[in-house]
């Protein structure tokens, strides 16, 4: 885990049996260490100052603190806080869900979306579905600034004053080619737990979700925040792998639609991604559409892929690229 403090606290609750007994709260479709995590950060931003306990762990949480994480083990003060506020805790257990809006993989989607042959002949004008959005942050990609920097060469995309600014370095000796213009005509996902950005509650509850020690992660979410709350989204409650034929329906077909997902589809049961597929080429008899998944290769990174739907039939994947699981750097053209 690229997490001093979250590392230490699974090396430590694997022998620790009142906390295990915590973790199994968790739904089981969900991974309990992040979710445990997350109801514990979820308490502190509430209310860091609700008991001597609280207290002791918001030190290591900056995001509550506002100041560094300071170089001590953290698991003693995490364990007490946790015993004492089991009961508190059991909402976030027992309900909560990893809905990760992981900003920075824009930097996947940009070059990977914006030079999709469709939507390069319409001028850069493209309807999005996301599958999984959580909060829809990257639904925003077009209102973002970009940094693509390496092997001598930089690339600038997007107004020069627009926030969050995200940055990528280039891997390999093909840079990724990024689009003249990228105009989002309709946004919109399918999710099976949608949240609330006008709900304080759900605001934290994402917030809770990024690890301790990822300052700039929570700095780009509240710059994307910020322009989730003035750029709307239709996220709508369903199962892509059951409802994305009649989510892709609705969208406008005047422009390109584009199906995108991040880190979501690997999740899916085999099952659910034959089915999801059969969905797309269902939905793509009456127009065409492309799906671009940037997604785990179990092997720490993401691996960026393209199909082509037309017709009623798929076409074969074709691999685009490789990058940082977090859209910290790209290695375009990569297949393998």
């Amino acid at each position: 885990m690229n997490s001093r403090i979250y590392t230490e606290y699974c090396l430590q609750i694997a022998e620790d049996a009142e906390l295990l007994a915590l973790a199994e709260q968790v739904m089981p479709s969900q991974p309990p260490p992040n979710v445990l995590f997350a109801a514990v950060q979820d308490l502190l931003l509430e209310d860091p100052k609700r008991s001597r306990e609280a207290r002791a762990l918001a030190r290591f949480y900056p995001a509550v603190s506002g100041r560094a994480v300071p170089n001590e083990p953290a698991f003693p003060a995490l364990r007490a806080f946790c015993l004492a506020h089991a009961q508190e805790l059991q909402p976030g257990l027992r309900h909560g869900r990893t809905q990760t809006s992981v900003v920075h993989r824009c930097t996947t989607l940009l070059p990977a979306i914006g030079t999709l042959p469709r939507v390069s002949a319409a001028g850069g004008a493209v309807a999005l579905l996301e599958v999984g959005p959580a909060a829809g942050l990257n639904l925003r990609l077009d209102h973002y600034r970009y940094r693509y920097e390496g092997n001598g060469a930089r690339y600038h995309w997007g107004d020069p004053g627009s926030t969050p600014a995200l940055s990528c370095a280039i891997r390999g000796n093909t840079p990724p080619t990024l689009p003249a213009k990228l105009q989002v005509v309709d946004r919109r996902g399918l999710e099976l737990s949608p949240l609330d950005l006008t709900n304080p509650r759900d605001i934290r509850w994402i917030r809770a979700l990024v690890w301790p020690e990822h300052t700039e992660r929570t700095r780009l979410m509240s710059e994307a925040l910020e322009v989730a709350s003035r750029v709307p989204a239709a996220i709508e409650e369903g199962d892509a792998t059951r409802d994305i034929e009649q989510a892709v329906q609705r969208m406008p077909t005047a422009s390109p639609r584009v199906v995108f997902a991040t880190h979501a589809v690997y999740q899916m049961s085999e099952d659910g991604r034959r089915d999801m597929m059969s969905g797309l080429e269902k939905a793509s008899r009456t127009a065409p559409i492309d799906l671009v998944v940037v997604d785990s290769n179990l092997r720490g990174e993401s691996r960026i892929d393209w199909v082509a739907f037309t017709d009623g039939a798929r076409q074969n994947r074709v691999a685009l690229g490789h990058a940082d699981s977090h859209g910290r750097w790209i290695e375009w053209g990569r297949t393998q």
